[in-house]
């Protein structure tokens, strides 16, 4: 491998590192300050997992002309549903396996008949923050200890340069 190759690649993944410790402490408030659910909601004022994403997101200076697809509040409930939040999260990161998932990464899981819940890993454990209308509003799991950790079939790494 050649050496400029290889620092643009470890200079890549100190940027992301930062991005996801940034992401994960914006996260942390959202929780921490109860921020209720909101379907399709993208701000504190309100939001739904992936519109928490997203406001993070717009709070760190992405995504500012994103628009957030329309959806029904039971999409994913319906045969044939697709796989609307993995396409989403594909035009901002990477998919990566579920074992290198670190601070600042999106576990999708499967929730009705398609994965069509994430969160953003917070801690280690992992400690996920992620908004469900059961729940109200934003809140903190342990993957590992909650119904998702069986759920869970993916996890993305946002990419500054795919989110700008």
């Amino acid at each position: 491998m050649n050496s400029k190759l290889k620092t643009q690649n470890h200079k890549s993944s100190i940027d992301n590192r930062q991005l996801g410790i940034s992401i994960a402490e914006l996260a942390i408030e959202y929780a921490d300050q109860r921020v209720p659910y909101q379907h399709r909601g993208t701000s504190r004022n309100g939001c739904d997992c992936t519109g928490l994403i997203v406001a993070i997101c717009r709070e760190l200076g992405y995504l500012k002309k994103f628009v957030l697809r329309q959806y029904r509040e039971d999409w994913n409930l319906h045969a044939g549903a697709g796989n609307q939040v993995i396409e989403e999260l594909r035009k901002f990161g990477v998919e990566i396996p579920k074992r290198e998932a670190g601070i600042g990464d999106i576990p999708v899981m499967l929730f009705g008949k398609c994965p069509a819940h994430c969160g953003i890993i917070v801690a280690r454990g992992p400690v996920i923050v992620h908004s469900l209308k059961s729940e109200h509003y934003c809140n903190k799991s342990v993957l590992k200890k909650s119904m998702w950790s069986a759920r869970w079939v993916t996890t993305f790494r946002l990419i500054e340069e795919k989110l700008n």
